[in-house]
């Protein structure tokens, strides 16, 4: 069975609607899922490296899940990035360590899908605001699996939140 690692990068996660449903639909599996809310874990922001590196070491997957702020990941998951994959570590001379990983990108938007094209209300695709992050992947040796994403999730129910859930497992499955 995969080990899979989601570093959740909510930055307001005690009002997390649709990121918190997914977790909690997640959770509630007989997976081998382990979790690192950088919120939750770090409240003043000092993230355990250490920690953090050893999570990334013991998985077979790493899916990165959170809300689009601005475009793309939140501030918090830049600092989780910055921090935890250093050099010697994730790349750079001996930094090999996430080499052959599969990497997967989670996220929620709260704009509807038809805003996320050239012709929407934010002017580009998706797949125009991916490249930083599956760029992450690529120089760190890992493996770009792609995301899964939903959109309209401001208030969603929980039917959307699991179904996200399950599209998310599904990927996972087939990598």
């Amino acid at each position: 069975m995969k080990r899979v690692l989601i570093v959740i990068g909510h930055p307001y996660w005690s009002r997390s609607v649709a990121n918190k449903g997914i977790v909690e639909s997640l959770g509630g599996l007989d997976r081998n899922i382990v979790f690192s809310n950088i919120k939750e874990l770090y409240p003043e922001g000092d993230i355990d490296v250490d920690a953090e590196q050893k999570k990334l070491l013991d998985a077979d997957v790493v899916v990165f899940q959170f809300p689009i702020m601005w475009f793309g990941a939140p501030s918090l998951m830049h600092k989780y990035m910055e921090e935890v994959f250093t050099y010697g570590f994730a790349y750079g001379k001996g930094g090999d360590n996430l080499k052959g990983k599969q990497f997967i990108v989670s996220f929620t938007a709260g704009a509807p899908e038809d805003a996320y094209s050239a012709t929407g209300a934010e002017g580009y695709t998706m797949d125009e605001f991916m490249p930083p992050i599956s760029a992450l992947a690529h120089y760190c040796s890992m493996h770009w699996a792609g995301y899964v994403g939903s959109y309209g999730m401001m208030n969603p129910s929980p039917e959307r939140c699991s179904a996200h859930a399950s599209r998310l497992l599904d990927k996972i499955d087939s990598i």
